[in-house]
Formats: structure tokens, sequence, C-alpha cells
């Protein structure tokens, strides 16, 4: 064979080994792909909807019975002990008084709990204490079909923002364990969020509940 021959055909197959590799890294960038960089704008996308940490909804006033009072020191995350911890925050005020004939404590808000109350529509309005974020996604399962679509769960770790002076107060942690869970296990703690495949990318299960 001719050198020019031999030359012309060795270009080709450059040309064709560039653009078979081009496709590959094509095919790796796809929002579909399961890699880290996909799965990192998921749990973001997630994080940004639904990472606002609050505690549960509570209907102002409290009232908080005797029993539950004498049970605090054993249950430091009941209704005694989530009041007390508020209101070392100044968050409530506790007052003694009467309901149907029985002796109550009873805790009513104070204003330096309104600027952490958020209320979605139909919802009761939440005390809320800060943010999760995206730290870094750590591994992921193979995707596998389950019906029509794509699904595959992905392990991470966060980090907090906005995290209110009150919440990481002691007190306010033993009271609220989930909350102390989360502020202690800020970057450590490692956390599961499945997702499924879309035409879109993968998206998180409860994104848009």
């Amino acid at each position: 064979m001719k050198k020019t021959a031999l030359s012309f055909l060795l270009g080709v197959a450059s040309v064709a080994s560039v653009a078979t590799m081009s496709a590959a890294l094509s095919g790796c960038d796809s929002k579909t792909s399961a890699n880290e960089k996909n799965f990192a704008v998921t749990v973001s996308q997630y994080l940004d909807k639904k990472g606002e940490q609050c505690l549960d909804p509570v209907t102002w006033p409290v009232d908080v019975y005797e029993v539950d009072v004498r049970q605090q020191k054993l249950y430091p995350d009941n209704a005694a002990g989530q009041m007390a911890a508020l209101e070392a925050a100044g968050l409530a005020k506790g007052e003694d008084a009467m309901s149907s004939g029985v002796k109550v404590r009873r805790y009513t808000m104070l204003d330096a709990a309104k600027p952490y109350l958020r209320a979605n529509p139909g919802k009761k309005p939440r005390l809320c204490w800060g943010r999760k974020s995206l730290s870094k996604v750590l591994h992921w399962d193979d995707p596998r079909t389950v019906g029509d679509h794509e699904e595959s769960s992905v392990i991470y770790t966060y980090k907090l923002s906005n995290v209110a002076d009150w919440a990481r107060k002691p007190q306010v942690k033993e009271g609220f364990p989930e909350l102390g869970r989360t502020i202690d296990g800020e970057r450590g703690q490692k956390e599961k969020l499945y997702v499924k495949l879309t035409p879109q990318g993968w998206q998180a299960f409860g994104l848009n509940d």
C-alpha cells in the first residue's frame, strides 16, 4: 500500500476514534447519567426547596399539665421539656392557669419568636431555625428499572446555614432531639435521598409534594 493511502486511512481512523471518544464523553455529561455531578444537582435542588429546618407545628397557647412537669426529667422531650426549652430560649412565656378546673402551666409565644415563623398555605405555622444544603455526595446505588422509569438512591452529607442562636442551646437540643441530631451531625451525618430519572434528568422523590 502506498504511503499516501496509508496516511489517509490512519487519518480516517483517528477522526473516527475522536468522534467515538467525544460521543462517549458527551454521554457521560448527559443529565440522565448516574454520576456525582448530576446527583449533586439533584440533591441541591431538593434541599433548596425542602431544606428549611423547622420544629413541629404548635397551636398556641400550649397547656402543660402537672403530670408532664413531673415526668420532665425522665422525658426531657415531652411537652413540659419542650416548652421549658423555648421559654429558656426567650421564645415563649409560661404562666400558671386553669383549664377545665385543672391547674396547668400555660405557654404563649413571644414576639421574639415571630421572625422564625414560617407558614405554608393550608398548614400551621412552624418555628424554623436553619437550612440544610449539600456538603458532599458520597455514593449512590446503581440505577434499577421500576415500571417505566429508573430509580436510585444517593448518600450525601449536609451543611447548615442561618442557624438561629437559640437552636444551639443544650436545653433546646435536648427538648427537640431531631434538631439536636441535625446540628450535631453537620457535615458528618449521612442522609439518603431516593431519586428517579425523568426526561429532564434525575429528580428527588417528594420534590413537588
